[in-house]
Parts: structure tokens; sequence; C-alpha cells
């Protein structure tokens, strides 16, 4: 490290004599140093142009030629904090140049350093969006949405970290003791803490869900608390939409702690229903109505066949009806074509009842009168006379 600071000091003090070696030559004094140090100014913009068109710009292209755009990103991301650097350098070489007075060169240095030392830091904060791009390949093991979350994560914090770090050394660089200053907040940090348990719960929470993929966006999750489509996995919270579109924010810590049913991760979606044909349908009717059902489902390729029950049997004599109780499950997990696959059966079971020339059973109830009051049956028999009349 002290080799190459020796080597910059060198080639600055180099950089220095050669700028001052053409003051001498325009005849030196003010005039001669204002001209150079125009000039110099001059050549850094134009070398911005060119870095940021010519070298940036051809390194760009090339990357996307070979198809690396993490790589042609990143130098999007470096171009600005470069061309800054570069107008800094040649602020840097005018003022030594101009010989201002110490106080004021002192206050110019210590605003370059700044500014030199925010370059550095601007560059890497601009650049780890674009880096964290090669994180997908790992992140999207754990899922489409849920390797993104991870990745949203990855930056969030890599960020923080790179503005912390600027931070305290910006403040170093200013003269401040850093470490007393970090040391006092420590005893604050133990107040904050306390108070704030219940935000680091959810932090964990979150690294919880995250590392137990216990769900990621796009997901429909079921908690005690509400039903919906996980929109955002943040670091707090997340964020579910509702099937009645409202957007429920839950704090990770509760859903950690609560039991959590993923619909999405489904390998099969269950169809249950009840049959019911009259009581008048024959023993042999309600046999072949229940064969060609089960005929139907072991010939349907939308219905599984392997690894879960497939039933269809008598269930039990109802109030009105004989049940048929059907229980299978769809090879498909959408919802839409699991309705679609749903629908179709109800038609195809109507059939298979129909055509056994039987049909579906109704509620209904019989009243059995064993005797009628005296003068109800008067006034039948006298309307039955009547009519008898009319008749003749």
């Amino acid at each position: 490290m002290d080799e190459i600071t020796s080597e910059i000091d060198s080639l600055n003090s180099e950089v220095i004599d050669q700028m001052t070696n053409w003051v001498e030559m325009l005849g030196g004094g003010e005039i001669g140093k204002y001209v150079v140090a125009g000039a110099v100014l001059l050549f850094v913009f134009v070398l911005k142009r060119v870095l940021a068109l010519g070298v940036i710009g051809s390194l760009r292209k090339l990357a996307h030629q070979h198809k690396h755009s993490t790589a042609a990103h990143v130098l999007d991301a470096f171009e600005a904090p470069i061309q800054l650097l570069v107008i800094l350098g040649g602020v840097y070489f005018a003022i030594e140049i101009l010989d201002l007075p110490e106080n004021f060169d002192a206050v110019l240095f210590e605003l370059i350093g700044i500014f030199a030392t925010f370059s550095v830091f601007w560059a890497l904060f601009r650049s780890i969006e674009p880096l964290a791009m090669s994180f997908n390949n790992l992140a999207w093991r754990f899922g489409g949405g849920l390797g993104d979350d991870l990745r949203q994560f990855f930056i969030r914090a890599v960020k923080t970290l790179i503005v912390v770090i600027g931070v305290v050394v910006l403040l170093e660089n200013w003269g401040l003791d850093v470490s007393a200053f970090l040391g006092g907040l420590g005893l604050a940090g133990m107040a904050v803490a306390l108070a704030a348990k219940d935000s680091v719960a959810n932090v964990f929470g979150g690294l919880t869900i995250l590392a137990d993929n216990l769900y990621k966006r796009g997901d429909w999750i079921e908690t005690p608390q509400f039903e919906g489509t996980v929109e955002v996995v943040g670091l707090r919270a997340t964020k579910v939409r509702t099937f009645a579109k409202a957007l429920v924010t839950m704090p990770n810590a509760q859903i950690v702690d609560s039991p959590v049913i993923n619909w999405s991760r489904m390998t099969h979606r269950r169809i249950k229903m009840v049959i019911g044909v009259e009581y008048r349908t024959t023993a042999d009717q309600i046999e072949k109505i229940v064969d060609d059902i089960r005929s139907f489902l072991k010939n349907d390729d939308d219905v599984a066949q392997t690894d879960v029950a497939q039933m269809v049997h008598l269930s039990d004599f109802g109030a009105s009806s004989i049940n048929i109780d059907l229980y299978y499950f769809t090879t498909t997990t959408d919802w839409v074509t699991w309705r679609d696959i749903r629908n179709r059966h109800i038609i195809a079971f109507k059939r298979i009842v129909e055509d056994n020339d039987a049909a579906f059973a109704f509620p209904s109830q019989s009243l059995y009168v064993e005797t009628l009051p005296e003068k109800m049956t008067d006034n039948t028999n006298d309307d039955r006379a009547e009519t008898s009349r009319k008749i003749g």
C-alpha cells in the first residue's frame, strides 16, 4: 500500500512540474497560470466526453455483443462517478497551478477529497443493482417470486451497508471522532432496541420466511387472519392481495407464529360432490350408474390416476335420495381450469344418470292423513254432489 501511495505522489509531482514548465514557457506570471489552468480544465472536459462516449461506450457495446449484460450495466453505473472523478482531478491540478492562498487551497482540497470519496461510494452504490443480476442464478433456485424477493433484500442490505460506511468515512475526513460517536450510539442503541423489539422480531420473521421458503410472491396463501395472493415479501411485513382485491399488510412475526396454508404448493386439486338419485331407481340402475362414473373418471386425462385417491361409492340413504359420493383429484391446480373440468364433469354425470333411465332426486316430503275432520268431510261430499248435478 505504501508503494502505491509513493507512486501516486511521484506521478502527481511529475504532472505538477510539467504544468509549471508550461507556465514558464508562456512567460510565467498570473496570466500564464490562468491560461494553463484553463487549458487543463478544457482538457479534462474533453477527456470526460471521450471516456463517456468512446472508452465506456465501446466497452458497453462489446459487452452487449458478447451477451454480458451485467458488465454493460456495471459500466453504465460507473460512468457518471468516473466523469466526476476526472473533473475533480482537473480542478485539483488547476488549483495547484493557480497557487491560491494557503487557507483557500486547504478548503478547496478538502472539498475535492470529500467529493472524491463520495464518487467512489456513489459508484459502488450504483453498481449494486447490476451486480445483483448475477445473484439471480442462485436466487431463482428458490423459485421465481422468492428469488426476486431475495435479490431485493440483498440489494437493500448492501446499499444500506455502503451508505453507512460512506457516511463514516466522510465524517472521518471531516476530522470527526466517529469511534466515540458510534460508542455513544451503542448506549442509545440499547434503548432503541428495547423500544423496537417488535420491529426486530418482524425482521427475523422475514428472514425465516426467506430461509424456510414458506411462500413467495404470487403464491396463494391462507392464514387464520386472511387469504389471498402474496404481492410483496418485505423485510418487515408481507403484503397480500385478498380475493376481494383489498391489500392486507401483515407483520412477518405474526405470520411466522401462525399456521400458513400455501395453496400454490398443491400437487393436485380436489373435487368433492354428492349425486342423489331417486328412491324409485332400481339396484341394477344404481350399480350401472356407479360403474359408468368410475369408468368415465379412469379414462379422463384431466383426472389424476396415481398418488391420490379416486373414489365413487354409494354413501347413504338420504331423506329424499340415494346418495353417490364422488371424491377425486384433477391433474391441474389452476383454479380456472379446475372449474372448467368440474363444469364438464357435472354435465357428463347428468348424461350418465339420464342414459340409465334414472333421474336426480330433489328434496320432497310426503304427507299421509289417516282421517279428516267430520265437517271437512261433509263439505267435501257437498262439493262432489254439486259438481255431479252440474255435470248431469
